[in-house]
Formats: structure tokens, sequence, C-alpha cells
């Protein structure tokens, strides 16, 4: 994933419970590959997520604490309404 520019949010707290934390939902499919070494039983995880596509589902950002929408939000993060 990435980072996003925070400052265009409307919000940097949730109103309800304080919290600093949003979620939004995604669908996530595709295929993953990991490595296993034969002989350490080492395993290499490091491609695992790269061949999954991510879509998100929620419509609004939601605080990660107590679970309250806080406002509406496109696919790319963009803010919809306050």
């Amino acid at each position: 994933m990435g980072e996003v520019d925070a400052t265009k949010f409307p919000l940097h707290e949730c109103p309800y419970c304080g919290g600093t934390t949003l979620k939004i939902k995604q669908r996530i499919f595709g295929v993953g590959e990991y490595y296993v070494d034969l002989e350490s039983g080492d395993i290499d995880a490091t491609e695992l997520h790269s061949g999954l596509q991510h879509k998100n589902t929620g419509k609004y950002a939601m605080c990660a604490d107590c679970g309250k929408k806080l406002f509406k939000v496109d696919d790319s993060l963009n803010v919809l309404q306050n």
C-alpha cells in the first residue's frame, strides 16, 4: 500500500472516542506464492502479496477503535462528504 495525504481528511481524531486511526474495508483477491528451503525449512514469504489485487469496498472511513462512521470516501480516499 503506501501513504496518503492525511491533510485532506476533515478530522484528525474520532469525535466519538478520540481515536486517531481509521479503517477502510477492502476486498482482496489473487494468488500468492511463498518459498520453502528444502534443507533448512526456512520460509521466504517476500512475494506472498505481490500477486494480490485490492479494491476498497467500504464507502466510509471508520474509526478503527470504536467502529463509528467518520466520513464518506471514494476508492482513492478522496473525501466525498463531511
